[in-house]
């Protein structure tokens, strides 16, 4: 396995995709699949951090997938278990329901001293940070 092999198969695929490097990438995956040469070249210089996250995986108490993504298709990660979003109160609800479509008008949440208005953009983008991850 040479360095020369793998960088020519690379500029092929950046030629095959017409410079595009998503698509050369994608071409790339897959000739590895049906290439073991390339594949090894390709992986070699990252071999040691993907043994050294397979090893802490398993010493977590984890798992490694045996099943492969079908080609084109990313890794996908389960969704981390946690507590999940705050819920916002009856009022912001009610408030943020009022202004739909209205382009910002309507009712006004009741004024308080900030604390809950900040707790309730917390909790909001949580919920939008929580719905965005794969």
């Amino acid at each position: 396995m040479s360095d020369t092999y793998v960088t020519l198969k690379i500029r092929e695929a950046l030629k095959a995709a017409q410079g595009s490097r998503s698509q050369a990438q994608r071409v790339l995956i897959a000739w590895a699949l049906d290439d073991e040469q390339l594949l090894r070249g390709l992986c070699k210089p990252f071999l040691k951090a993907i043994a050294g996250s397979a090893v802490d995986r398993v010493a977590r108490g984890g798992g490694i997938s045996t099943a492969t993504p079908a080609p084109g298709q990313g890794v996908v990660r389960s969704a981390r278990p946690g507590t999940g979003p705050k819920k916002l109160s009856p009022q912001m609800l009610d408030a943020i329901i009022s202004r739909m479509g209205t382009g910002g008008g309507g009712a006004t949440p009741p004024a308080d001293d900030g604390h809950e208005q900040a707790d309730n953009l917390k909790a909001l983008a949580a919920a939008f940070t929580q719905r965005k991850k794969p």
